[in-house]
């Protein structure tokens, strides 16, 4: 009986490894599973755009280093809804993604390992405040940016 209690202990966290990994695969491969905005109104933000260029400054202000695509922010105004994506070199690559229409805050982080002391909790809250600033911004300004 002990062995057969054993042997079910090791296939459930078997299986949670496995699930894990294939959730970080995902996400490694930028596969986002909760974008569902229509992306024929999408209207990519360029790097270009004082707001842009703004957003881009703060981050490295208060966080450091960052890495922004071309399309890190994208507006779908028939959806009223903004992505922001980037990392955050300084916090050994953490992904973070705002989202301006999200019921749960609207502020997404991965991370595969990040030291977890003081400095980063400051960065983590300052990313958190800029956020909030995003999604004043954008309470102001999403109609401005029609197709």
């Amino acid at each position: 009986m002990q062995k057969n209690k054993q042997q079910k202990t090791f296939n459930e966290s078997q299986f949670t490894r496995n699930m894990l990994s294939k959730i970080r695969l995902y996400e490694a491969e930028g596969v986002e599973t909760s974008q569902e905005n229509s992306s024929e109104d999408a209207v990519v933000i360029p790097e270009s755009d004082p707001y842009f260029n703004d957003l881009k400054n703060n981050l490295i202000k208060f966080v450091g280093g960052v890495n922004l695509g071309s399309d890190s922010l994208v507006v779908y105004p028939k959806d009223n809804d903004v992505i922001f994506n980037g990392s955050i070199t300084s916090l050994n690559g953490l992904k973070f993604q705002f989202r301006y229409n999200d019921q749960s805050g609207g502020l997404y982080i991965w991370s595969d390992s990040v030291l977890l002391n003081k400095d980063t909790i400051d960065k983590l809250n300052k990313l958190v405040t800029l956020k909030e600033q995003f999604s004043a911004y954008w309470d102001e300004n999403i109609s401005n940016y029609q197709k």
